[in-house]
């Protein structure tokens, strides 16, 4: 993209339903404006383990390719295996994880208890997977939740009114406060589910069984074989479905990912090397200076849009200027919510 201009300005792209923010830069060869690379924002807070991150990967599309998103591919699906194995009277569903204690084994929800299934959410990516799928009835199904959940819906309807702690260390004692208030209801099934990294899986399991609550289930979503690939990404959305009865073969806001999923693959699959550039390179950096590296839901987005990720580091961490500098990125994107002019986000010295 050429960004000769002669003042810093801003430029949307609409697709979709999505709105792709490129930046346009002054006519200065200092900082990262040296190499010309293509800039631009994304709403980083969207990239998470739910159909909203197909916004995401959309906006980025946008940025990176100078164009318009393909329209969806009707009736397009994705090759997922599925974590749920339906059996008479109800569904086997395989929880796992990579914390410590935690097993690698498979709970039978019967079709009474996924019917009146009560939600126990510790991560805001379960949360927004039902918001997606149950709109405002969400509330009548998750009602208690972590800190993730009450930082990105503080307005909430639960029926808890606090926080159920962080999610790799559970607070027991508020969990057992919530599951003896006025809230619980024991003619419910109760399913706490849980990013497979939590460290105090037995204390939780024994603290339920001390207390008698044998309607109370905990199901582990393995995170690390989550953000695997897309596919694994669907089945842990396709899963949460299973849980409380919703299908998700039928259900809008899957179809719908898995229809605008294909099309970007498909696009990208028909353009010849030329056009993609082979490895057009790219560096995302967040409003605390950090970077998402590998083993991160970002490189999941970076991989299928066949973008190569500068920073090699695992998970997300400062990546030095000078190793930016030294990569010179075809594509540089920043969190739309970055407060940061572009002057100090892009290190041009005024």
């Amino acid at each position: 993209m050429n960004k000769k201009v002669g003042a810093a300005a801003v430029a949307a792209l609409v697709i979709g339903g999505a709105v792709a923010i490129i930046m346009l830069l002054p006519d200065d060869n200092r900082g990262w404006y040296a190499w010309d690379p293509t800039v631009g924002e994304i709403d980083y807070s969207r990239v998470s383990a739910t159909p909203k991150i197909v916004d995401v990967i959309e906006q980025m599309y946008g940025i990176a390719y100078h164009e318009k998103v393909p329209k969806p591919i009707k009736g397009a699906k994705m090759d997922f295996v599925s974590l749920a194995e339906p059996a008479d009277g109800g569904v086997w569903i395989k929880s796992s994880g990579s914390g410590k204690g935690v097993p690698d084994t498979r709970i039978f929800f019967t079709n009474e208890m996924t019917k009146n299934m009560k939600i126990v959410s510790y991560g805001s990516g379960f949360t927004d997977t039902y918001v997606q799928m149950l709109g405002d009835s969400v509330w009548d199904v998750v009602v208690a939740a972590g800190n993730s959940t009450w930082n990105a819906y503080p307005n909430n309807g639960m029926l808890w009114k606090q926080t159920l702690a962080a999610e790799m260390t559970l607070n027991v004692v508020n969990l057992l406060s919530f599951l003896r208030s006025d809230a619980y209801d024991a003619g419910s099934t109760y399913c706490l589910v849980i990013w497979g990294y939590m460290l105090n899986y037995a204390a939780v399991k024994d603290a339920l069984a001390g207390a008698g609550y044998g309607n109370v289930e905990i199901l582990c979503i393995d995170y690390y074989k989550t953000i695997g690939s897309m596919e694994n990404l669907l089945s842990f959305i396709d899963v949460l479905g299973w849980l409380i009865g919703v299908s998700t073969a039928d259900n809008n806001a899957v179809t719908d990912f898995q229809e605008r999923m294909c099309a970007i693959d498909a696009a990208l699959s028909s353009k010849k090397d030329g056009m993609i550039r082979g490895g057009m390179t790219v560096y995302m950096e967040r409003p605390d200076g950090t970077s998402p590296g590998t083993n991160t839901l970002m490189q999941l987005c970076f991989d299928l849009l066949r973008l190569e990720n500068i920073n090699k580091t695992s998970g997300t961490s400062v990546f030095g200027d000078v190793h930016v500098v030294a990569a010179a990125p075809d594509v540089i994107l920043f969190d739309i919510k970055d407060q940061r002019t572009i002057y100090q986000k892009m290190r041009i010295i005024m």
